[in-house]
């Protein structure tokens, strides 16, 4: 199940792309082991994001966002999406159910939103996308406040990212 089918629409979407130069198999181990010292930038927004947490306590990027409520939704060759429930003050939400990718898409309860991002992996080209969806139109006017602050910076963390996954793929030694 793609992004397109989790979360087909939205209120709120923010893309980036990277050319890298390596195979899917390298790029989407580089995105899973990635560690928060190669993305100084990203530690330090997400410690001021969780101020009174170690949002960082696990090394790896993606392992400590699942321990901290995202959910991967769906994992392929060539893409993984990754998200989570929250309500409109940012308590997050245990996404319920054997398939959480199914549970997104079908969760419509008000003063909600789905926040929702993959890495995509077409040719040499990688893209990663962030789509909100408000479920009631208060949370999407208190989320459109909080998106006009955060979409910078979160625009920056999502460069830096891509960047430093393309780093640690291209220079991954190759054994033959």
């Amino acid at each position: 199940m793609r992004l397109d089918d989790v979360l087909p629409e939205w209120h709120f979407r923010e893309r980036h792309t990277i050319e890298i130069d390596a195979y899917a198999d390298t790029v989407f181990r580089a995105i899973e082991e990635l560690t928060w010292r190669e993305v100084p930038v990203f530690r330090r927004l997400m410690a001021l994001r969780f101020v009174g947490r170690d949002a960082t306590a696990d090394p790896r990027i993606l392992s400590s966002m699942t321990k901290d409520g995202f959910t991967v939704l769906d994992r392929s060759d060539n893409e993984l999406v990754i998200g989570f429930l929250s309500t409109r003050t940012g308590r997050r939400v245990p996404i319920a159910g054997e398939l959480p990718a199914d549970a997104m898409r079908a969760f419509d309860e008000p003063g909600h939103l789905k926040i929702v991002f993959n890495f995509l992996r077409r040719g040499s080209t990688v893209t990663t996308e962030t789509r909100v969806w408000a479920t009631d139109e208060r949370s999407r006017r208190v989320f459109r406040a909080y998106w006009a602050v955060i979409r910078p910076p979160s625009g920056l963390i999502r460069r830096v990212w891509l960047r430093a996954i393309r780093e640690r793929a291209e220079n991954e030694p190759v054994f033959l």
